[in-house]
């Protein structure tokens, strides 16, 4: 169970800002050359208006609110494709104000019963608790990381029972960027939650978030998927008692 075999497995790219739906539509895409033209008469479109843009092209979702945009698929044939996506519509959409980006990761993956628990006991040892529950398990537990790559923001994990497959393990791994350099802290202090920090918005964090997805996007898909494998192999205690 240490590479655990995944039954959901989605990849965004979500920046928060300033866009406008209106400009960012499949037809402006294509004049941009972002889309091909396969993807330009073959997608699908649930919404275009001044309150939201949500487009389908192929296996890719784009979605653009007044004040985020999200570039999302479960293809991992096609999670390069979402980045540059998301990227070209960064620099060829004006001067965008934008405040921070997640580069973002959801999984769910199935688990024996017993893998199922040893997970959970894991993360959230019952000891503490016997004494004052009966019968405590895990419903949901949250880690925040501090970033040591040079920019400011955090790595955020969730990691819960899974309601795709029962059993199974939801996991999920925000890779927040609030767009400005920081060096590492040199200790454990009070984490600021992603959305309290440095949400300022600017013209220059584009140069940023671009240049993050352009030379950073590996090394961010490698470290969700360090934690992915992490949690899943809480499982082979229950492996070992067997």
């Amino acid at each position: 169970m240490d590479k655990p075999e995944l039954v959901s497995d989605t990849l965004a790219v979500v920046v928060l800002g300033e866009f406008d739906p209106l400009v960012v539509t499949p037809r402006w895409l294509r004049q941009m050359d972002l889309i091909g033209a396969e993807d330009y008469e073959s997608y699908r479109t649930d919404l275009i208006s001044s309150n939201g843009t949500l487009v389908h092209l192929g296996s890719i979702d784009l979605k653009v609110l007044p004040d985020t945009l999200e570039v999302k698929t479960d293809a991992i044939d096609d999670v390069e494709v979402a980045r540059d996506l998301a990227a070209g519509i960064l620099l060829s959409s004006g001067t965008p104000r934008i405040s921070a980006m997640g580069i973002n990761r959801v999984v769910h993956f199935s688990a024996r019963f017993e893998e199922w628990h040893a997970i959970g006991d894991a993360l959230t040892p019952k000891d503490l608790w016997n004494d004052v529950l009966h019968l405590p398990g895990m419903a949901n537990i949250g880690i925040c990381a501090a970033r040591n790559d040079g920019y400011s923001g955090s790595v955020n994990i969730q990691v819960q029972p899974s309601v795709v497959v029962q059993p199974g393990v939801f996991v999920s791994v925000n890779d927040h960027h609030t767009l400005t350099q920081a060096a590492p802290p040199t200790g454990r202090t009070a984490p600021a939650l992603p959305e309290q920090t440095n949400l300022d918005r600017s013209v220059d964090k584009v140069a940023v978030a671009t240049k993050i997805l352009t030379e950073d996007f590996s090394s961010s898909r490698l470290r969700a998927q360090s934690i992915i494998d992490r949690v899943a192999s809480l499982g082979s205690a229950a492996r070992g008692r067997q």
